[in-house]
């Protein structure tokens, strides 16, 4: 994540308790990493089997615990084994091929397995993912919007993230491959997303834009005016 996120990365390095953060300089990033195999077999293989994934990222999970089985197993040690590892990580993430919408069975709602979408999963996309934003340019001055975007195929995903907030799935497609869930207007802003973020404290540097939108709502239903010039 951006160098600004890094309390937010401690925040998770401490809920894990193992792993570092490195900064890297020429890109103005902080990265968080567990990469020793001890404490990925006992910390990160036990939590996304507890808390799994939703959308595509799933299915990268799966794929990461095959190679790991197989380490676990010895079998990297043998030539076909290595060709199979490389095999598996040539098709993680954006090396994936996919033709049609997924959602793995226990996001979907009709299914028994499902595991219903909490404020907890939404507030790690909009810190990771999202970005909250106000319009001061024209005649929707001061319109505030939710904005998640992710890769073309999550499209269930992000249905599922409107669902959640009640509101009608405005989906667009943002570049090629990716599209984006936009929440916008005062409807949804007053009996959702503001209701949200008081249950569901949101954390990182994206809670001083949230704070804004607090102290901008607070003047527009007292009917009070503020000043574009001073820093809100």
């Amino acid at each position: 994540m951006l160098s600004n996120e890094i309390e937010l990365l401690n925040m998770v390095k401490d809920y894990f308790g193992y792993g570092h953060l490195s900064l890297e300089d020429k890109r103005g990033a902080v990265t968080f990493g567990i990469r020793d195999i001890n404490s990925i077999n006992k910390v990160i293989i036990p939590h996304f089997s507890n808390y799994p994934l939703r959308g595509t990222k799933y299915l990268d999970f799966v794929a990461f615990k095959k190679a790991l089985d197989m380490i676990n197993s010895k079998k990297h040690l043998t030539k076909e084994g290595i060709n199979e590892i490389i095999d598996i990580g040539n098709k993680m993430n954006s090396y994936r091929e996919f033709y049609v919408k997924y959602s793995p069975i226990h996001a979907i709602e009709t299914k028994y397995k499902h595991i219903p979408i909490n404020g907890h999963y939404i507030n790690g996309f909009i810190a990771g993912d999202g970005c909250l934003a106000l319009n001061t340019k024209d005649i929707n001055f001061a319109r505030m919007s939710l904005q998640i975007s992710q890769h073309k195929n999550n499209r269930f995903l992000l249905e599922s993230i409107g669902n959640y907030f009640k509101s009608p799935n405005k989906i667009y497609y943002h570049d090629i491959n990716s599209i984006q869930l936009t929440l916008s207007g005062i409807k949804v802003w007053e009996s959702t997303i503001f209701n949200h973020f008081k249950e569901y404290p949101l954390h990182g540097s994206k809670i001083i834009r949230l704070n804004k939108l607090l102290m901008i709502r607070e003047l527009m239903l007292n009917k009070k005016p503020f000043n574009e010039n001073k820093s809100i």
